[in-house]
């Protein structure tokens, strides 16, 4: 299940390989660790500065982030739930 957030979250990053590469997102006052980066849309001209960012989460949840390149700021998108069986 996903659900739309669209709010501004604080995420620790580094830069690998030249491209940013998130490590922990806090949202609500809850930790996520980054597991991995699952997809990267990259801005779609060179004066566009968003790149949105998927990454999966610790309790398999996937993320999907906005990160300005221009105000080096990070908004979370949505959040996706694992489906429960």
């Amino acid at each position: 299940m996903e659900t739309m957030v669209n709010e501004d979250v604080n995420v620790l990053a580094r830069t690998l390989n030249g491209k940013i590469a998130p490590v922990l997102v806090t949202w609500k006052g809850k930790n996520y660790t980054v597991q991995g980066v699952e997809n990267r849309q990259k801005p779609r001209s060179k004066r566009a500065r968003i790149e949105t960012i998927t990454v999966k989460v610790t309790f398999s949840n996937e993320m999907h982030l906005e990160f300005d390149h221009a105000s080096k700021s990070w908004r979370l998108l949505t959040i996706a739930q694992p489906s429960e069986r």
